[in-house]
């Protein structure tokens, strides 16, 4: 496993943790099995999907390339952006936003309308699942963040698709895993349409504006 999914196994098990904290019977050791078998569902669906992903991104995108194992995302740029790349040490952005969300058959899940792009008033809520129904995936994070962050002068890779991260104007389409989008779950985003259970993703993300958050 990876970095990545390391931290990933980490997160997982806080919340076991947490979810157990009042109760005196607690059983560690069923925690971390729950948790590695987790991780290894999760790792049998991205590399089943790989071939097939890596298919679509070389039909349908115009110069593909390929993340990470660790992700298995695949993506490309289609525009640099401006500006200075967001520090990533000091808070999260606020973000406003231009997306489209496609399934492999072509079906658009999710889409904002044209001149009325989705405003966040803190990015996390693209790839955290809050009350207000904002969460579009996990790919989310790794379209936005850098390939690593300097924490103390230490540069700590969090597997971002870009060296300095999404800036504004920044355009970008990629391709992910289920594992990194809704997962094995149905799914729906408003009015959109179901989206199936185990479903790549395709999103096209253009940024209008990114600045530091109101709140975290």
């Amino acid at each position: 496993m990876k970095n990545i999914t390391k931290f990933l196994m980490g997160l997982l098990c806080l919340g076991m943790i947490f979810t157990s904290c009042s109760k005196d019977d607690t059983d560690y050791n069923a925690i971390e099995e729950k948790m590695r078998q987790e991780l290894i569902r999760k790792y049998k669906t991205k590399k089943q999907q790989a071939q097939e992903i890596k298919d679509y991104a070389a039909a349908k995108f115009t110069n593909p390339k390929f993340s990470s194992d660790s992700t298995g995302i695949w993506y490309e740029v289609l525009s640099e952006g401006t500006g200075e790349a967001y520090d990533y040490t000091a808070s999260a952005p606020k973000i406003s936003v231009n997306y489209k969300g496609e399934l492999l058959n072509g079906t658009i899940f999710a889409q904002t309308k044209e001149g009325t792009p989705a405003n966040y008033s803190n990015f996390g809520y693209t790839y955290t699942e809050t009350t207000q129904g904002q969460f579009l995936g996990n790919c989310w994070f790794f379209a936005f963040v850098p390939e690593s962050i300097n924490s103390n002068g230490v540069e700590k890779k969090v597997y971002g698709l870009l060296p300095k991260g999404l800036k504004k104007g920044s355009k970008i389409r990629l391709i992910t895993p289920s594992v990194w989008g809704f997962d094995n779950r149905d799914y729906k985003i408003g009015d959109g349409p179901s989206i199936p259970t185990n479903s790549p993703l395709i999103y096209t993300i253009e940024v209008v504006s990114i600045e530091k958050a109101s709140s975290i």
